[in-house]
């Protein structure tokens, strides 16, 4: 019997230590106060709050920018899913400043690459700052359809996609057209 706890504890130990969707206990309070500046982010985006979104963006943007000077970029081995999610958002909504746009996706390239952050984020900041588009993830709606701006070697894109773990462009597109566009 003690055996068999024994060795119960160290599966879930060893399944605890693997779930990369923790957040190390060092940079527990960064991981808070990103997650808290994604839900003031998204409530000001979507007019949930009387605060000012253009004021917002810019105030997390250069506290993103202060903790990647201090700490690297914040992956998810460092802060957990959510909270490396909601620098890429804050960075994504700094359309504003296209120069820390691309500092910050030089950043994240490698890490991407290596799985130290959703490879998928570095895709749509890519594509939010270059034209044309390598990962097809930017576009507007034409009546209930998404139709991805300028694609560049779009015969390669999903190659570039299946790199980044991401679905085919035409299921993305399926996909968009659906929650952003209405369609049914």
């Amino acid at each position: 019997m003690i055996k068999l706890l024994t060795l119960s504890f160290l599966i879930l130990a060893l399944l605890f230590c693997s779930n990369n969707s923790f957040a190390s206990s060092e940079f527990t309070e960064l991981a808070a106060e990103l997650n808290h500046m994604m839900d003031v982010d998204q409530k000001a985006l979507h007019g949930k709050t009387d605060l000012d979104f253009d004021v917002i963006k810019i105030d997390h943007a250069k506290r993103v920018e202060e903790i990647v000077s201090t700490y690297g970029w914040p992956t998810i081995e460092m802060v957990g899913e959510d909270a490396s999610q909601a620098a890429w958002i804050i960075v994504q909504h700094a359309d504003y400043d296209k120069e820390f746009q691309r500092r910050m996706l030089r950043i994240m390239k490698p890490l991407a690459m290596n799985n130290q952050i959703a490879p998928a984020n570095y895709a749509y900041l890519y594509d939010r700052i270059h034209r044309p588009q390598l990962y097809g993830t930017q576009g507007k709606c034409e009546g209930n359809e998404f139709k991805p701006f300028p694609i560049e070697n779009i015969e390669d894109i999903n190659t570039r996609r299946k790199s980044l773990n991401m679905t085919t462009a035409q299921e993305y597109w399926n996909m968009a057209s659906e929650r952003m566009c209405g369609r049914k």
